[in-house]
């Protein structure tokens, strides 16, 4: 199963403007536990080597987001997540009934609230837009003026949980990142730099999913929020 994806870096987009409120809808079910929250180091910085996905992974998701897909990856986050010191990912009940933006929100927050960050209460409408741009454009959407944002765009993906696995464990060398080579390293671990990057005590989400001549385009973009 194929997946092809590259991302926008993270990068500060800061203009001398005022900063404007964002209305936020779908409000988060669960944020993640703070009795396991993480603020080592360890569980901050970038893996020292790729986790491919495993075998059980590429079977199972190769028939979609079934129930067994979804069992194999969140064995896989358990297993990477262990060797950084962080605790088990343990997905709200209601995980299965939230489309797939509401999804990436709970992935994102629980990969960032696991490790000590905050994380994000709501989508913002006015980034769920942005989002959705790129995603219709196969390609990483740009993040508005005046803020500091990340983005991320996976390709192929066919389910949340598996391109959260990818921008989290699977973004080195030998990975489907494709601004990621042992010629080109510098583009390693940028999805989950973005993921994992500070956006202020208020940080906001956009998140967006759709199909590209058949094939899933979903993308994500994290932005620091209004002062």
């Amino acid at each position: 199963m194929g997946t092809f994806r590259r991302n926008r870096k993270n990068r500060s987009r800061i203009a001398p403007i005022a900063l404007t409120l964002i209305a936020t809808v779908a409000a988060l079910p669960l944020l993640g536990s703070t009795a396991q929250a993480q603020t080592r180091a360890s569980a901050l910085a970038n893996p020292s080597f790729n986790v491919p996905r495993t075998a059980a992974m590429e079977q199972a998701c190769g028939q979609g987001p079934t129930a067994d897909c979804q069992a194999a990856v969140v064995w896989g986050i358990d297993q990477a997540r262990a060797a950084e010191g962080v605790g088990p990912l343990h997905l709200p009940s209601d995980y299965d009934t939230l489309n797939v933006p509401a999804q990436l929100l709970v992935l994102t927050d629980l990969e960032r609230v696991d490790r000590g960050l905050p994380g994000f209460t709501a989508l913002s409408a006015n980034l769920d837009g942005l989002a959705k741009t790129g995603a219709v454009a196969n390609t990483d959407p740009n993040g508005p003026a005046g803020r500091t944002w990340g983005s991320n765009w996976a390709g192929g993906e066919p389910s949340a949980l598996l391109a959260d696995y990818d921008f989290m464990y699977n973004d080195g060398v030998g990975s489907p990142n494709l601004d990621c080579t042992r010629a080109t390293p510098n583009g390693c671990w940028d999805h989950r730099v973005n993921i994992l990057s500070d956006y202020g005590l208020h940080p906001s989400m956009g998140a967006a999913a759709t199909k590209v001549d058949g094939v899933t385009s979903l993308t994500e973009l994290l932005a620091s929020g209004p002062a």
